[in-house]
């Protein structure tokens, strides 16, 4: 698979998971429309099928008891090529899909599927209706199965306009994110004068004014790093972390990631510990870097002293995992659910941003972050990136 394939895929599937869609309950509102394309195109089963990965999820389903299928053995996923209806008079009939278990298991034979868009303009799934008897599409039933998929696009510009923030909170953000970036370049230049000052280069200070002027440059380099923190937040929240992808070794992520923390684990007394083998992705480098550190951060923080931390990435089927693990304090089962949302501290320091901030790196790349706690052990964090390259098994492309 070309880069240029693979970066589109990337978004594609971001696209996706900017909606919060998969793995939700069932919604009338969407329940409705695949009702109606099961009367006005007279088929047994209609589904509104999103199209992840490695796998195609049912937002709605009636006339078949699943969930979800394989992307390997998924039609939609040929569908979603297209700009038109996608129809097969006889699926057993073709050798492109006769053997998928789902069409010999149901007896499935017809299929027709319209690709359904993101408001991005990415194919992220389709309305698609299917019936046990070889069979086409009249005109009529063509054109109602369109119209029913633009309904399905409309409700997804809903469920985006739900997620976005009202007029007033962006604004909000948007002056804060102004209000950070036209602080950062002063507070940068007084931080370095003050560096230069503490560094004796104009004279050695007195030991009560040495210790002030490090007492400044320590809350100088604090308010630039929130000022960063904040800015990063706001791209996140509104969607416009931008991502430079490039072939990326995710071992040599981790090994940077620990160097940038090193110094402050080996003040505290945490011994760090890499546990790495090669694995590549397609990614932002400076980014992923940037939100390893940000977990490594957090659980030496958490980590008592002479209690290690470990990290390491690994590779699995179609997948990239980078776990952090810490022998800290764990995190209260009734905060867990908390931890990403802006401002959540638990008591650890720091501006509160940066699991938010790591998520919405992680979701940008079409991956998943998840967290395991147990109170008095210690938590694990671990970052899902999917894999890129000729050695992954996705046949569908």
């Amino acid at each position: 698979m070309s880069d240029l394939a693979w970066d589109s895929e990337t978004n594609r599937v971001a696209a996706l998971h900017a909606l919060r869609l998969l793995d939700t309950p069932r919604e009338e509102r969407f329940d409705r429309i695949t009702r109606m394309a099961q009367d006005v195109v007279h088929a047994p089963i209609a589904l509104v099928s999103l199209v992840d990965l490695d796998r195609q999820w049912f937002k709605s389903c009636v006339g078949l008891d699943a969930t979800e299928t394989s992307r390997g053995t998924s039609v939609c996923s040929f569908a979603i090529r297209h700009d038109e209806v996608f129809e097969v008079e006889d699926l057993t009939a073709d050798e492109r899909f006769a053997d998928f278990p789902v069409v010999r298991e149901a007896g499935l034979r017809f299929y027709a599927g319209q690709p359904v868009a993101a408001p991005s303009g990415h194919k992220i799934g389709t309305l698609c209706v299917l019936d046990r008897v070889p069979r086409r599409l009249t005109p009529v039933e063509h054109t109602r199965l369109k119209a029913l998929a633009t309904w399905v696009e409309l409700e997804c510009a809903v469920v985006q306009a739900t997620l976005g923030a009202q007029d007033a909170e962006r604004a909000k953000r948007d002056f804060v994110a102004m209000v950070s970036h036209e602080l950062r370049t002063p507070l940068t230049s007084v931080h370095g004068s003050l560096e230069l000052l503490a560094s004796g280069r104009f004279g050695v200070l007195e030991e009560r004014a040495s210790q002030l002027l490090d007492i400044a440059v320590n809350n100088t380099d604090r308010l630039v790093r929130l000022s960063d923190d904040v800015l990063d937040l706001s791209k996140v929240r509104c969607d416009q972390l931008r991502l430079h992808p490039t072939s990326v070794d995710l071992d040599r992520v981790v090994v940077t990631a620990v160097h940038a923390v090193e110094g402050t684990a080996e003040r505290d007394g945490v011994p760090l510990t890499t546990e790495v083998e090669p694995v590549t992705v397609r990614g932002d480098a400076d980014r992923l870097v940037q939100a390893v550190t940000n977990l490594l951060s957090n659980a030496v923080k958490a980590s008592p002293r002479g209690h290690a931390v470990t990290v390491g990435c690994t590779s699995d089927g179609s997948l990239a995992r980078i776990k952090v693990v810490d022998e800290g304090s764990g995190i209260p089962a009734d905060q867990v659910q908390r931890i990403f949302e802006p401002f959540v501290q638990l008591g650890r320091g720091g501006s509160g941003l940066g699991l938010t901030i790591t998520r919405g790196i992680v979701d940008a790349h079409g991956g998943a972050i998840a967290v395991e706690s147990v109170p008095g052990k210690g938590s694990t964090f671990t970052m899902t990136l999917p894999l890129a390259g000729p050695h992954v098994d996705r046949p569908w492309w």
